[in-house]
This record gives structure tokens, C-alpha cells and sequence, in this order.
């Protein structure tokens, strides 16, 4: 059973600046977000319809139509990690969320690790929902698709969304909220369900025992039931976005785990029945595997070419406003890491323009975009499967490093038991499940063959920043120049 969050909203009748200053820092950014917005950063994040769309081929082709089971077997494991997240959103609803948590649960040194994988969770993310857009968007504008002029496509969108942050929050909400509602879940919602009558009434081609059939048998089936979960683990993240812009939310203590957990369950149930949808649908597995897009493929076959016209165009708005959002996010997680003076050029990056947006962080963030598409571009064998691995290596990495975090405190009790939002008798169960649940994901991730390639640039990453952490950040932090504010204590 979810927990309610706690209808008095603001702890200790502080007010959301008041609550911001008793963490030790000062307002600068624009809170004008409400928990519409603050759903809609979340469910943008996880952009469940572009996923599927981009990433349906890899499972269906890796073990066959069985692979749809395994993501109820993910989102259970994810549900788990958004309540101890949404606790923990509900007790210091702070911009930069998981790196300022773990900074107050542990120490900033620890807090560090946790925020660079952040950057490498959102940074990647919006990176790839940029790169599924623009053979999609190519295509409908008929434009020849070649690597060059797709990085090009994939550069234009990044400033354009670039732009859209750089004017302020509450015009990419307004956006965002425009997609999530009506692309995301409308939209979305009307499609799976004319789906379902089309493949279980109206023009049935499969019977339900479909949905168990294997392309893999003997030995291999296992590890191939592994790998095919990949969709799910690459789609259900991105939920927490919404505590990534805490100090941008109104009654935000309130408001922001609710939107954390919504988000997720509303998001997995449409992401369930569309993939169960489209699966039905295939006529003939083998030639739906061997299209050029299976899931076109699919959908032609089902709605006809202007059906499969309006779930492309609802993918592209979906595609686009995940990136926006996901761009703020990660944006706001080097502005807050920049704030304590963790990042070099923290005095630029911690700066707010006059519109209130963190404008050097997002510059940062678009241009490390640019960087990361322009290499998978011309060095990766598979652009897309390495951007969308290094991303999810990082969610995960960020989910296990933050619950690791919370059991240690609360072991230690180092852990304060107000919250807005409480797990009660369930939390200490639910937060060791759902630690082992994030520790099997990241070696999902990185210990197979076929991930060596992402687990090697996902090395790089955090080499990266221990080679940082190592010659300058730790003397930073031992000295007391950079870190959280020293007279917060854990809570």
C-alpha cells in the first residue's frame, strides 16, 4: 500500500523559502510549480511512450513476445526505490536531490560519487531521447537519415530546448505539461486502448498464450529473459526528476513525493498495457523482427498508415518534452553540486540569470550533450544502445549509492524519522529490497558481454571524477571550502 503524504504539507509551519534556509541556503531560483508541473517534470522524465517506441525492437527481437512479463518484474523493483526516494524528497526537498541527500546522510565527500552519477543518468538521458527524435523526425520531414545529418538534427533540438530553460521554468513547465498530459498519458492512453480492442477484438491475429512464446530455448533462454528486461530498466527511471526541482515547487515537502510515486505507477501501468498491446498486434514474428522498424511494423499493420502517423507524432512530442525535462533536471544537479563548490567553475555555474534560471549550468549541460552524441556518433559501434546504458548505469548507480545511504543512517541513526511523506513499519524492508533490487540492475548492466562497451565509457565517467575528487575536491572538502553548509546536520 502507498503511503499518503501528509496533508499539512510544510513541517514546523516554515514556509517553502524559510524550510530552503534552514538547509542553509538562500532562494534563487523561481518556484512557481505546482503538483501538476511537478507530475509532469517526472512523467517527462521517464518518457514511457518514446522509450518503448525506441528501445520495443531490442526486446522483442533479443527472447520474443515472453519478454513483456519481465516488466512487471521491473516495476515492482521500481516502486520500491521511488517510496525511499520520495521519503527521502518528502524529509529535504532540495534541488540537486540525491547528491544533497547523501552529502547530509553520510558526508559530502560520499554525496560527490552520488552526484557525479546523477550528471551521468540525466546528462545521457536527455542526450538519447534527443537521438531517438531525429531519424523520427527526419523521416516525416523527408530528409535522408545519415549519421552526420542526424548529429546535426540531435544538435538543432538540444538548443532549441536549451533555449526554452534559458527563458525560465515556468514556460518549459508549461510545456511539459502540455506533453505529459496530453501526448504522454492522452494521447498515449487512446492509442493503447484502440491497440487492445483492435488485437483482442476486432481483428484478433494472436490468441493470449502469445504473449509466453520464446524465440530462445535451452540453455541460452535465461540469459536472454536477462537481457530483454533491458527495456524496462531503460524506461521506468527518471521519476525522481520531479525532487530535482524541489526548490522550484510550491508546498514542495508536500507535493513532490507524491509526484515522484504517481508519476511511476501511472507511467508503468499505460507502459504495461501498450507493450501488450502492440505485441498482440504482431502478425508474424519473424517478419515483424526483421522490419526496419519493428514497431512501425506493428502499428501499420493495426491502425493503418495514419494510425501509425499519430503514435509516431506522440512519440516526437513525448521524445522532445523528455528532453526538455530532463535537461532541467540535470541542470539543477550542477547547479546545486556547483552551489557547494564541488564542480570546477562553480563560481559560474552556481549563477542565476535574471530570468532565474541556473544559465551557465544549462549552457554546460547542452554543450556536454553535444560532446557525448558527437562521440557515440563517429566512435561507438551502437550510438543509441551506449547513451541509453550510460544513462541507465547511472540511475541505477544513483538509486543504490542513495538507498546504501539511508540504511547507514538510519542504522547509525543518523536518520530523522519526520517526513512528509512515511514508509512506517514497512521502511526498513522496503529499503534493503529495494538496495539488492539497484545492485542487481547495475551488474545487469555492466557485467554482461554485451554491455562491455557501455560499462567501459560508464568507468571512464567515474574515473573521471575520482581523478577530480582525488587532486582537488577532497583537500576542498577537508578544508571546508566546498560541501553542504557544515551546520546542517544529517537529518
Amino acid at each position: 500500500m502507498i503511503p499518503k503524504s501528509d496533508d499539512r504539507g510544510i513541517q514546523d509551519g516554515l514556509t517553502d523559502d524559510e524550510e530552503l534556509r534552514s538547509f542553509g541556503y538562500e532562494p534563487q531560483l523561481d518556484r512557481t510549480m505546482g503538483l501538476m508541473s511537478s507530475l509532469s517534470i517526472s512523467i517527462s522524465c521517464m518518457c514511457i511512450t518514446a522509450g518503448i517506441f525506441t528501445t520495443y525492437a531490442y526486446s522483442l527481437g533479443m527472447i520474443g513476445p515472453v519478454f513483456v512479463w519481465t516488466f512487471l518484474v521491473v516495476a515492482v523493483g521500481q516502486v520500491l526505490v521511488a517510496l525511499v526516494l520520495a521519503e527521502l524528497a518528502g524529509r529535504m526537498p532540495i534541488s540537486g536531490y540525491a547528491f544533497q541527500w547523501t552529502s547530509r546522510l553520510i558526508n559530502s565527500h560520499y554525496g560527490w560519487f552520488v552526484g557525479w552519477a546523477g550528471l551521468m543518468a540525466f546528462i545521457p538521458g536527455f542526450t538519447g531521447l534527443n537521438f531517438g527524435l531525429a531519424p523520427i523526425l527526419q523521416e516525416r520531414l523527408g530528409l535522408t537519415i545519415t549519421p552526420t545529418s542526424t548529429l546535426v538534427v540531435v544538435i538543432v533540438v538540444t538548443l532549441t530546448q536549451l533555449i526554452i530553460n534559458l527563458i525560465g521554468v515556468k514556460l518549459a513547465a508549461k510545456i511539459n505539461n502540455a506533453a505529459a498530459f496530453v501526448a504522454e498519458l492522452g494521447l498515449s492512453i487512446v492509442l493503447t486502448i484502440i491497440l487492445l480492442v483492435v488485437g483482442f477484438v476486432t481483428n484478433p491475429v494472436q490468441d493470449l498464450g502469445f504473449l509466453t512464446t520464446s524465440s530462445v530455448d535451452g540453455p541460452g533462454f535465461t540469459g536472454a529473459l536477462l537481457m530483454s528486461s533491458l527495456l524496462a530498466i531503460w524506461v521506468l527511471t527518471g521519476f525522481e526528476g520531479a525532487a530535482d526541482l524541489a526548490e522550484e515547487t510550491k508546498m514542495a515537502k508536500k507535493q513532490v513525493p507524491r509526484a515522484v510515486v504517481t508519476a511511476l505507477v501511472v507511467s508503468l501501468t499505460i507502459g504495461f498495457f501498450m507493450l501488450v498491446a502492440l505485441t498482440m498486434n504482431i502478425g508474424n514474428l519473424a517478419e515483424t523482427t526483421s522490419a526496419e522498424v519493428p514497431i512501425t511494423h506493428i502499428l501499420r499493420g493495426a491502425l493503418g498508415t495514419a494510425g501509425s502517423a499519430v503514435f509516431e507524432i506522440v512519440a516526437m512530442i513525448a521524445l522532445y518534452a523528455g528532453g526538455l525535462a530532463n535537461m532541467a533536471a540535470a541542470s539543477r544537479l550542477m547547479f546545486s553540486m556547483s552551489r557547494d563548490r564541488m564542480l570546477p567553475g562553480s563560481a559560474r555555474l552556481s549563477q542565476v540569470s535574471r530570468r532565474r534560471s541556473p544559465a551557465w549550468a544549462l549552457s554546460v549541460i547542452a554543450l556536454m550533450s553535444v560532446a557525448l552524441i558527437t562521440v557515440g556518433t563517429y566512435l561507438a559501434k551502437e550510438t543509441v544502445g551506449l547513451i541509453v546504458g550510460m544513462a541507465s548505469v547511472g540511475y541505477y548507480a544513483v538509486y543504490a549509492l542513495t538507498i546504501g545511504a539511508v540504511l547507514y543512517a538510519s542504522a547509525t541513526k543518523r536518520l530523522s524519522k519526520t517526513s512528509s511523506f512515511n514508509l512506517g513499519i514497512w521502511a526498513t524492508p522496503v529499503r534493503w529490497v529495494a538496495f539488492l533490487w539497484s545492485l542487481f540492475v547495475v551488474g545487469e548492466l555492466v557485467i554482461p558481454e554485451a554491455n562491455r562497451q557501455t560499462a567501459l565509457m560508464a568507468g571512464i565517467f567515474f574515473l573521471i571524477a575520482a581523478v577530480w575528487y582525488v587532486t582537488v575536491l577532497r583537500a576542498r572538502l577537508t578544508r571546508g571550502q566546498a560541501g553542504i553548509p557544515r551546520a546542517d546536520a544529517p537529518h
